[in-house]
Parts: structure tokens; sequence; C-alpha cells
């Protein structure tokens, strides 16, 4: 290829490049001829004597090898300022990847277009695609990045494990998108460029997407999809739903391979997703997760922090078992899961999933720490983990009362949710001996609350009176514009009734306004930006639920780390708080106070006093 050189290409996009990268512009590079020659920005590594492209290449290849990507892609883009050609391209290609490793996405991008903009060999295409997309993933761009990935997928010159990587990206796209049947596709795609574990995990993906639909839309697709394999995996899933037993399951599998001849067998295992082989989780942490609807999406983002947390720790890898939520199956998968050795088991989440796994397990068996409290519930060797909203409303009945205040009005949304949460908190609220002021609720999103309100603040008196508030995003100001209307100083206590990126701030700053950080600090210094960046890779387009079960996710490992390592007189510092063992397996969140203001949400050290 007879390319353009850079000074004919773009010699100020690449002068940029090398800003991004802390890197002036240097003797090496072309130079305007209006321009005075600057000297080269101090380095911290030791310079090459020679400016050829082969010894600048030569210098960024072994500064990849020691781990420093940036200054690796610096000398690439100045190998790239002088030569042309298909050499030059190639230099540019290296320098975006090096970019992408040294977590600089939007130079990689850069790059990457300049790349794509020169070359027309497919292979080089492909592999400029391949950064462009992970660039934009990096920053949040999926819409592009899907077409990138697209195109990826139509040059045949794509390396298998890079085609299945981009067909699971995309599925995991299309899906948060709701479409589901092109999701699936994808990871039918995927599943014949696999092979053990992976294939295995493809699997509990595609079973995973099965279960969320309804028998009625499954149905529908078998109408709308020409792949075989697609029609046998849906096939088997409406078997699987009507015949839960496992041996029946499997003869009705059997039956419908015999009437449709040609069909390779696609393995769906009886037992969920668990493997056969029992030494496939010896060793593991298993996860029992549910994956019917309207669960699957928030299982994902649970063992999307399970996996990252593994990942990060460098602890015991997550092996992931599928419930259905029938209690009896799950009883069953938790036992094939103690005989495979799974060493410790986080889930599972549905109470009634709590009480049939605690009602089969033995005292030799491994540690369990479930996904959620059921009281009155204790077993040595159980562990609950208490999570959502309620979890909230119950501590700020505890820290309110115990920073004195006694006297509390209510106010709260009319749907299922905001029903829950106040239930949450005024139960516990009684057992601290609090009294109840008045109690009033508002239908969301009508901009405007009942009478009940100004009764329920009627009795207010003395600095020990608050309100407890649940509200979403767009209710919050709303109320608390009605509420001051009625008192002006009274101290608010919120709870968001949806997960949301953060509490809004508020223009009315008078009186204090208080709350727990919820939705979980997915944005705070516990998560570091590793974490962040998985996450991110894992749940692309992830909504604030997700993020806040991810953090579940990342803390429930941490703590099965203890548990295991019998280390359960400390405290684990969570991305969902400060969790505490209990003195029979019940864990404690402390999670953090903040006022909103109209600065937004300031971090408190501890709860103010009642009349502070």
């Amino acid at each position: 290829m007879n390319g353009p050189s850079l000074r004919a290409t773009g010699l100020r996009i690449f002068l940029a490049l090398l800003a991004a990268l802390g890197l002036g512009a240097c003797a090496s590079m072309p130079q305007s001829a209006n321009k005075p020659r600057e000297a080269p920005a101090p380095a911290t590594v030791a310079p090459v004597q020679s400016s050829a492209p082969e010894a600048l290449a030569a210098q960024a290849q072994r500064l990849q090898q020691q781990g420093h990507d940036l200054a690796a892609a610096k000398a690439f883009i100045q190998a790239a300022g002088e030569t042309r050609g298909d050499a030059q391209v190639a230099y540019l290609l290296q320098a975006s990847q090096a970019s992408l490793a040294g977590n600089k996405p939007q130079v990689a991008v850069l790059l990457a277009d300049e790349v794509l903009r020169l070359a027309h060999d497919p292979k080089l295409r492909g592999e400029a695609l391949w950064v462009r997309a992970r660039g934009l993933m990096n920053q949040g761009q999926t819409d592009q990045a899907k077409g990138n990935l697209e195109e990826l997928l139509t040059i045949d010159s794509t390396p298998p494990q890079v085609r299945a990587e981009a067909l699971g990206t995309l599925a995991t796209i299309f899906r948060n998108e709701n479409h589901d049947l092109t999701a699936l596709n994808f990871l039918v795609q995927r599943d014949s460029l696999l092979a053990g574990p992976d294939k295995a995990e493809n699997h509990r993906r595609i079973r995973a997407l099965l279960d969320a639909q309804s028998s009625a839309k499954l149905k529908n697709w078998q109408g709308r999809s020409g792949n075989p394999i697609v029609q046998e995996w849906l096939a088997f899933a409406l078997i699987a739903r009507q015949n839960p037993d496992p041996a029946a399951r499997e003869a009705a599998f059997a039956q419908w391979l015999q009437q449709h001849p040609g069909h390779p067998a696609i393995h769906w295992s009886a037992s969920g997703s668990l493997p056969s082989a029992r030494a496939d989780a010896r060793g593991d942490i298993c996860a029992l997760l549910p994956q019917s609807a309207p669960y699957a999406p928030l299982s994902q983002a649970l063992a999307a922090g399970l996996e990252t947390a593994a990942q990060l720790r460098a602890g015991p890898p997550i092996h992931l078992i599928a419930t259905t939520g029938n209690p009896s199956f799950t009883s069953v998968l938790f036992q094939r899961g103690v005989q495979a050795g799974c060493v410790a088991f986080v889930g599972p989440w549905l109470e009634q999933d709590i009480r049939a796994v605690a009602s089969v397990r033995k005292p030799s068996d491994p540690p369990v720490l479930s996904l959620g409290e059921v009281q009155g519930l204790t077993q040595s060797g159980l562990y609950q983990l208490p999570m959502g909203r309620g979890d909230a409303a119950r501590q700020i009945a505890v820290d309110a009362y115990h920073a004195g205040y006694r006297q509390a009005a209510i106010l709260y949304p009319q749907d299922s949710s905001g029903a829950s949460i106040q239930a949450d908190f005024l139960t516990r609220w009684k057992q601290e001996k609090g009294s109840v002021l008045g109690v009033a609720s508002f239908i969301p999103g009508r901009g405007s609350l009942n009478g009940a309100l100004q009764q329920a603040l009627a009795g207010v008196s003395g600095q020990d009176s608050m309100v407890f508030l649940v509200a979403g995003k767009g209710d919050l100001a709303a109320s608390v514009a009605a509420i001051r209307a009625v008192n002006a100083n009274i101290p608010i206590f919120v709870v968001a009734s949806d997960a949301g990126d953060g509490l809004p701030s508020l223009p009315d700053a008078r009186g204090p306004i208080y709350s727990l950080e919820t939705p979980w600090a997915m944005h705070s210094e516990p998560l570091d930006s590793k974490a962040r960046s998985l996450l991110h890779q894992e749940l692309p387009q992830a909504s604030p639920a997700q993020w806040q079960l991810a953090g579940v996710g990342l803390d429930a490992y941490a703590l099965t780390q203890a548990i295991l390592a019998q280390e359960t007189t400390d405290p684990v510092d969570g991305v969902t708080g400060r969790l505490h063992f209990g003195p029979h397996g019940n864990i404690h969140r402390a999670m953090h106070w903040v006022q909103i203001g109209p600065g937004g949400a300031q971090g408190l050290a501890q709860l103010p006093a009642a009349g502070s």
C-alpha cells in the first residue's frame, strides 16, 4: 500500500494524541514549516539514540514487554511519523493497541480511526475495528461499538477467539436493548467457536435468556428463526418447562431428536447449568442464582460482581448454577453442588429457595451465604446477607432513633416498592420504641401530594421529630417542597424507591435532608478503576438496579472469602457499606450517611444528633 505520510494525513491529530499521552512534539515527528522545533518532554524511560522507525518500534516493543503501555504507544506514534505506507499503518495499529492496554480508550479510538481510513487490508481493518470497538465500549458508547463489532464479523480473517468474544458482547448489548431473539442468535453462533468451560458458560447464558421468556414468546420465536440450532434450543426450552422431572425431561429430549433427524445434540443438561463432571466444580465458589423472569438480568449483574471479585482478589473461581424458583429442584441443585466439590455457596436468593437449601443442608456441608434474610432462620454455617431498600429503611430507623429522634411522619408512593419500604421502616421503628405522627401516601409521577400530608405533619412538635420519605428521583423535589410548605425546618430522611445513579441536588436548603447512600456506592472510592472497568465490560448497558446488584456481588465474594478463612470477627469494608457478621450468621450492613442540599449529596462522618 502506498499511503500518504503523516504530514499529509493529519499531523495535528497526532500531535494532539501525543499531548493526550503526556508527550510533547518530538524531534522525530515531522514539523510544520512555520513552527520552530520544540524540545521533547522529559521521558521516564531512556530515549532512543536513533530516530529511525525500526529503532523506535523496537523500543516500543521492549516497553510493552516491561508493562509500560503508554510509553510504548508514544514510541509507536513516533515510529509512524518517520515512515509511510503499510509500515506506517502497522505502527499506528500497534500504538492503538498499546493505548487501549494503557487505559487511554479515547486515544486508542482516534488511532484506530486513522488506521481504518488508511488501511485496505482486511486483516488490518479487522484488528483496528476490534480495538475501536473495545475503546468505545470502555467509554460507554455501546451504540457505536455495536456497528464495529458487526462489521468485524463480516471479515473472514477475524480470529475465532476474537469472533467469539465479539458475538458474546453483541449478545449482551442486544439483550440489554430487549432484542432477545437477536441476542439468542449471536449466542448460538458463538457456541460453535467454544469448547470446555467456555462452552458450558455459553450454554448457561443461552438457558438464562430462554428461561427469562414466556412460553408464548418461545413459540413465536420458533416461527421466526431459520437457524436449525436455534430451533432446537427453543424446542428443548419448551420441553424443559413441560417436564420438571429430570428423567422425564431427558426422555422427551431424546424423543424430539428422533422425530427431527439431522439435528446435532446441544447437550441441554437436565440438572440446570451444573456440569455433569463432578471435578468441574471442585474448589469453586458456587452461585445459586435464579434465571427465570424477572430475575435473569439481576442475576447476570450479581454474577458479574462475583466473577469480577474472583479475578481481582485471586480467589476461588465462580461456578454458576441456575435455579428455577422451584424449591425442591433448588435443594437438588445444592446437593449436587456439594457432591461436585463446591467449597462454598453464594445464594440462593428467593426466600423459598433459602428455606429449601437450609432444610437439606448438613452440618458438614460447605457454608452458604444467602442473598436475602429469612426472619427466624438460624443454622451453623448459614450466613444471610440482606439486600435491597428495605435494608436501608431499617437502618434509618435504628440510626435515627439512636441519634435522638423519637417521632416520625411517614410519606411514601402508592406502589408495591414504596409500600414495602415504608413497612420495613415502620416495623423496625416500632421495635425501637419510636412513635408515629402520621402516615401519608401519594401517586408517583402526579407532581402533587394528597391532603393527608398536612394531617400527617399536624402533630409535629419538638426537635425530636422527623419525616421518613420514600420517593423516586422524579418525585423527590416535589415531595420535599410539599413537606417544606407545611414545616420549613423538620429533618427529612430519604430512601429512593427506585434505583438511580444518585440523589439529585435540591434548591431548597431549608432544614436538613438526610439519606443513606442508595443506590450503593458504585462510583465511590472502594470501587477501584480496575473493578469499574471490568464491570463495564461485563455489563456495558447495565441498568441502575443491575449496578446495585453488581456491588452486592463484589461484597458477597469478599464475605465468602472471610467465611472460608474463618475471619468473621472483623468487619468487611465493601462497596455497599461496612459489613459486620452477627452472632447468628446474620450480616449487618452499615451504609454511609449523606446530606442533600443545593450542592448535591455530601458525605457525613455520622448522622447528626436530633436538635443539633
